[in-house]
């Protein structure tokens, strides 16, 4: 379907059309799409190319598409002297995409977190486009280069301090998990919080010796998901283990990811929080694993059973596509759900009907109720971004980001067609859950209080202790349930 005769098209490029005709996928099409508003043509080249087609014009008012070849990459563009970096753009990735007007002076270079819903799944194409052209609109002398794709490996630490070198991005939105690690390795700056003010969850989370290295975005927590309003009612493991066992055989089953490197440790540390309290946290850092807080676990995920199966432990849910999880649920394949608020957004996506009646509280991992919120957040390349300007950049653009204009529009998924579900993403802001949209919402109104007594999930767990922790844990869950996968499996928490 696509002209590999002509690479570099002027006016709209398949992609362009296939997103007129509201066909699937329409931004899986990897193509490098620059539009040119100014009054002049611009003069671009792909950077670190061998093509003969690398040079070429984009004419004033009007778009060039690059098409990117089979197994290729196109990583940097320079057009008149500004010159990107890290765009991954690829075939059967996101285009790329870069307005030039005229007046910019400078680049940004900017990594957004890609591991949120979207429909189809990774289709961020509206949503980086409306980033793109917010921020340039107030900043006309800077050309943003927004990059939202779960190719940029950010859970890979060798690959964050690559990220974050003198040729990797000036502003990358993260897992808090990875400050210390950072800030230790001096590859971010100490930033300021200018903009709306964060839960405090979230600004514990970004500090490191006392100095705040990030500007906090999001928020996440564990939900468990059922149709019955009767759930409000539990507080603790244990009564929610008698709850269950109350329910119809072909209700008890619970869908959720309970495996991976990842995902088991931080899971072990809940259990031990709400066993011991958060002021004992760290002592859940200490290996052998608290056989108590493993029983716990233990007693959630062997729920998943089904007959010799167990598809919640043995790597199934942890590699499937996302929404798939949910989708067991939704379908009334199995009678909870564990995940994060953002994991609504699919269950009413496959079952509209019943979304008002949707009910949630925070998984009842021990007894105690402590939750605790993992975070995601904006930090500054120290190196890249070191000028006095880049420095300026990145502010005003943390501001917007975290602002809750643009968290409306990215929580309430303003980006997809009309008629699909809010992401619910929980926003690391304050001002954000004032406004009345989201006070009458079905989803946020049942977490507001979690949001404001959460505690913060630690940002020091390094990776050599993760890879133990994950590995010693599981051993010792699989001695109960002997499906469990205790491969290194890696991603997001």
């Amino acid at each position: 379907m696509r002209s590999h005769g002509a690479p570099v098209r002027q006016g709209a490029g398949l992609c362009a059309l296939m997103g007129m005709l509201a066909l699937p996928h329409a931004a899986l099409c990897g193509d490098l799409v620059i539009r040119n508003t100014g009054a002049a043509d611009a003069q671009c080249h792909i950077v670190d190319s061998g093509r003969a087609d690398a040079v070429f014009t984009v004419k004033a008012q009007d778009t060039a598409h690059v098409g990117v070849p089979a197994g290729g990459m196109i990583n940097s563009v320079e057009c008149n002297g500004l010159k990107t970096r890290e765009m991954h753009i690829t075939p059967k990735g996101m285009d790329g995409y870069v307005v030039l007007n005229g007046r910019q002076k400078r680049v940004l270079n900017v990594s957004l977190y890609p591991f949120i819903p979207s429909l189809p799944n990774g289709n961020f194409q509206t949503l980086v486009q409306h980033v793109i052209t917010t921020y340039q609109d107030s900043n006309p002398d800077v050309l943003l280069n927004a990059v939202m794709s779960e190719d940029v490996d950010i859970y890979n630490p060798a690959r964050l301090l690559q990220l974050l070198s003198g040729r990797g991005y000036d502003v990358v939105e993260l897992d808090t998990l990875y400050i210390e690690f950072l800030a230790a390795h001096k590859r971010i700056a100490p930033v300021r919080i200018s903009g709306d003010a964060p839960w405090q969850p979230g600004h514990d989370a970004v500090l490191y010796h006392g100095v705040t290295y990030a500007v906090p975005s999001w928020l996440c927590l564990d939900f468990l998901y059922s149709y019955s309003p009767d759930i409000k009612d539990i507080h603790g493991l244990d009564q929610f283990m008698s709850y269950l066992n109350r329910e119809p055989a072909g209700k008890r089953h619970i869908s959720a990811d309970f495996s991976g490197t990842t995902r088991l440790p931080s899971l072990y540390i809940d259990g031990y929080v709400q066993r011991y309290g958060y002021d004992h946290i760290r002592d859940a850092f200490r290996m052998p694993p608290d056989p108590q807080v493993v029983n716990s676990l233990m007693r959630l995920a062997i729920t998943c059973t089904d007959g010799k199966e167990n598809h919640c432990v043995d790597g199934t849910l942890s590699r499937a596509a996302d929404g798939d999880v949910d989708r067991i649920f939704a379908e009334g394949k199995s009678g909870f759900d564990i995940g994060f608020s953002e994991q609504s957004f699919y269950i009413n996506l496959f079952n509209p009907t019943h979304a008002a009646s949707l009910a949630m509280i925070p998984v009842p991992w021990g007894e105690n109720g402590q939750t605790m919120l993992y975070s995601d957040a904006f930090v500054t390349n120290r190196t890249s971004c070191s000028s006095a300007s880049c420095q300026a950049d990145s502010t005003a653009f943390t501001t917007m980001m975290t602002g809750k204009e643009i968290k409306t529009y990215i929580a309430f998924s303003q980006d997809l067609p009309q008629g699909t579900p809010a992401r619910h993403l929980l926003v690391g802001t304050r001002p954000f859950w004032d406004q009345q949209q989201v006070r009458d919402d079905p989803v946020y109104s049942q977490v507001r209080t979690v949001i404001e007594t959460g505690q913060a999930f630690p940002h020091d767990l390094n990776e050599s202790l993760r890879d133990r922790m994950a590995r010693d844990v599981c051993l010792m869950l699989r001695k109960d349930i002997p499906q469990y996968d205790c491969d290194m499996t890696k991603g997001p928490m």
